[in-house]
């Protein structure tokens, strides 16, 4: 008899963590994609460095800075997960910051010679700034759905949201 009375409180104990677990996980999956652009802007940013560092340049200064930037969004993106309440500030600086510098290399491809100084493994023909503009413009438009999906978690519009509060939450 004591052993069913004990059973019941920690059934109710495992349910309570078991919400609080789900409503956790949940929350943070809405920050899914910037975790993923994240990553992939880093090594983008990486893989840019390390020929500047063996070619020294005054455009290393961008890809380092950008680093740097990555890497507090990054710890940013890890705290969110003990977070309710949203804070994006420094994940927004860096897609901010990552569009000035597409916008940047999107000018300096304009700019005979500048190519092969800026980004040291393209070669200065038309093929390399074609492709250069292509990954930029592509490049762009990531950080510029980042930014769209910043705006709609900060105001809770965005879908994950919505279909979590409206609809799972209550069989949680």
């Amino acid at each position: 008899m004591s052993h069913q009375l004990s059973k019941k409180p920690k059934e109710a104990f495992d349910q309570e963590l078991k919400r609080k677990m789900t409503f956790k996980n949940n929350l943070f999956s809405r920050y899914l994609l910037f975790r993923y652009s994240l990553a992939l802007f880093f090594f983008v940013n990486l893989y840019w460095t390390f020929p500047l560092i063996y070619k020294p340049s005054v455009y290393v200064i961008l890809p380092v800075s950008l680093l740097i930037l990555i890497v507090l969004a990054c710890a940013e993106q890890f705290k969110l997960y003990s977070l309710q309440e949203v804070y994006l500030r420094n994940t927004e600086r860096v897609f901010k910051t990552q569009i000035v510098v597409q916008i940047l290399l999107l000018i300096i491809n304009i700019f005979p010679q500048q190519l092969s100084v800026a980004i040291p493994f393209f070669s200065n023909n038309m093929a390399a700034h074609v492709f250069l503009d292509v990954f930029q413009f592509l490049g762009l438009f990531i950080c510029w759905y980042n930014l769209k999906r910043i705006k709609q978690i900060k105001n809770n519009e965005d879908k994950f949201y919505n279909r979590f509060y409206n609809h799972i939450e209550k069989y949680i």
